[in-house]
C-alpha cells in the first residue's frame, strides 16, 4: 500500500507526518521535505486532482511548519504526537475542502497552496 505514494523525506518524523495525511490524496502523490531559505521546514505535497474540471490538474500544497512548534513536536515523546497529527490533518482537510468549494463556486483552483502550521501544532 505504501508503494502507491512517493516519499522524499530525509527526516523520519517528517515522513511520518506525510503518512498521517497520505490517505487524503490519490495514488502517485509525492511528499517531499524541503528546507526554506528562512530556515522554515516544509512538507510539499504534489498531486494530480481529477475533480477540478474535465482534465487532470497538478496541485502543490506547501505545508510550512513554525520552527518553534516543530522543535517542540520533535522534543515530545512519540506517545504525545496524536494531537499534532490531528492538527495537521485538520489543516489539510480544511484546505482540500476549500479547494473543492472554490471549484463548486466556479472559481479558479490555484495550482499552489500554502498552509502555515503554527503554535497549535505542538
Amino acid at each position: 500500500m505504501d508503494d502507491e505514494y512517493q516519499y522524499d523525506c530525509p527526516s523520519a518524523d517528517i515522513e511520518l507526518l506525510a503518512r498521517v495525511v497520505s490517505d487524503l490524496f490519490p495514488e502517485q502523490t509525492q511528499f517531499a521535505e524541503r528546507p526554506g531559505d528562512d530556515g522554515q521546514l516544509s512538507l510539499v505535497i504534489h498531486y494530480v486532482a481529477m475533480r477540478f474540471g474535465a482534465t487532470a490538474r497538478r496541485i502543490a500544497i506547501d505545508i510550512r511548519f513554525d520552527p518553534a512548534a516543530l522543535a517542540r513536536y520533535r522534543a515530545m515523546p512519540p506517545r504525545l504526537h496524536a494531537r499534532s497529527y490531528a492538527v495537521l490533518r485538520a489543516y489539510v482537510e480544511a484546505t482540500l475542502g476549500s479547494l473543492e468549494e472554490m471549484y463548486a463556486n466556479g472559481e479558479t483552483v490555484p495550482r499552489t497552496v500554502e498552509i502555515d502550521i503554527g503554535e497549535d501544532f505542538a
